[in-house]
């Protein structure tokens, strides 16, 4: 357990100096190297040859240079709304045992992680390109940003409610969690920390907003924080149920007490496109 709290300060530490401090390209880049990483990882869970493993990682860095050389103000409505349908179908597949995910994966693992990794990338670099403003041509996004003063905030409120989740959810589910939330995909999580992990980031974000930031919150801002604490957790199970599938128990070893760059991944793969619809649609 230590282990783990150690490791979430200095991520938190490290990314909050960087979005307080550093420009949008270095923040995109360090952000498509980590996505490439996590893809990797995800290959390496699949057992992919060395040759898949090459061939793969191309193709992600090809999709990348192609996203960024020919995005459009649409073509990131449409990745953000298609996230949200594959999402919604991934709760619907885990409450109702449809088992259609596991179908793909064993059609071809290595798709499914690209897709996943690829929206992922292409939202968070676009996140605030959503709203209703002219999306210059030759604007690379997130890479085009010099200074972050309008930008940080969002990602900080990302970062901070996907943590604030998961370390909701570990403490409340290690403290008094006693009913298992799916045994078949993921023993340890349960009920209770689930709960945890909705009902103390709402408090803690309604608090900072209405008494420290005298922003007040609307009935439809705490529905949005509640879909994105959620969906960290189906994020979360997805992943557990892609380890599963192959019999693997991390991603990697990178990171003590959390394992690989994957499994801190795992909540923001549906949270960006709600942050998305939420705060620009």
């Amino acid at each position: 357990m230590l282990n783990r709290i150690f490791t979430g300060i200095a991520l938190a530490s490290f990314f909050l100096i960087l979005l307080l401090f550093s420009n949008g390209f270095i923040i995109g880049t360090l952000f498509s190297i980590i996505a490439i990483y996590g893809y990797y990882e995800w290959l390496t869970i699949c057992k992919a040859s060395k040759h898949n493993v090459y061939f793969f990682l191309l193709l992600i860095i090809l999709f990348m240079v192609l996203l960024l050389t020919y995005h459009t103000h649409s073509l990131v409505l449409v990745f953000a709304y298609f996230s949200i349908f594959i999402w919604l179908m991934m709760l619907l597949d885990l409450l109702l045992n449809l088992n259609i995910y596991k179908k793909l994966l064993s059609l071809n693992s290595s798709i499914v992680g690209l897709v996943f990794i690829v929206m992922t990338w292409f939202l968070f670099i676009s996140l605030g390109s959503t709203s209703n403003t002219e999306i210059f041509l030759h604007n690379y996004l997130l890479f085009s940003y010099s200074e972050l003063s309008g930008l940080n905030k969002y990602y900080l409120f990302l970062i901070s409610i996907v943590s604030l989740t998961d370390m909701s959810g570990y403490f409340v589910g290690k403290t008094i969690g006693k009913n298992s939330l799916c045994p078949s995909i993921s023993p340890k999580k349960t009920v209770e920390g689930f709960i945890g992990s909705l009902i103390i980031p709402l408090v803690i974000f309604f608090i900072l907003f209405n008494f420290v930031f005298s922003t007040p919150i609307l009935i439809s801002d705490i529905i949005f924080m509640l879909l994105c604490c959620i969906f960290c957790t189906i994020g979360d199970l997805s992943v557990s149920v892609y380890k599963r599938f192959h019999d693997v128990k991390d991603s990697g070893s990178i990171l003590p007490g959390h394992g690989g760059i994957l499994d801190r991944l795992d909540s923001y793969l549906p949270t960006i496109s709600i942050l998305h619809i939420w705060l620009f649609l």
